[in-house]
């Protein structure tokens, strides 16, 4: 399978490794290293990680990472990596395709 990251999860990635950055750059570096890495290892058993509990979807799953969540959707061949949570109420911040109605 492959994967396909969207700009919603790059986005809020990115938000969180630059408030932790604010505060330890090394730590920023290195949890930005093991959440992209955990993300590569979703595509070789996709259906070992939870369903979401955002969406009723069984398609659409949820990756827990050291208090955070990676959400991304099933969609065979591929894998849609499209959500990040660490205190956020929901997965994505804009209104796309996998909002929660």
């Amino acid at each position: 399978m492959k994967i396909v990251y969207k700009k919603s999860f790059k986005d809020r990635l990115q938000e969180h490794i630059e408030f932790i950055a604010s505060d330890n750059l090394k730590a920023a570096k290195k949890l930005k290293n093991q959440l992209l890495r955990k993300t590569l290892s979703i595509p070789d058993n996709p259906y070992l990680f939870r369903q979401s509990i955002y969406f009723e979807d069984p398609q659409i799953r949820g990756c827990v990472f050291k208090n955070c969540t990676i959400v991304f959707k099933i969609e065979d061949p591929i894998v849609i990596v499209f959500g990040f949570l660490k205190h956020q109420q929901f997965p994505t911040d804009e209104d796309e395709r996998y909002t929660k109605p």
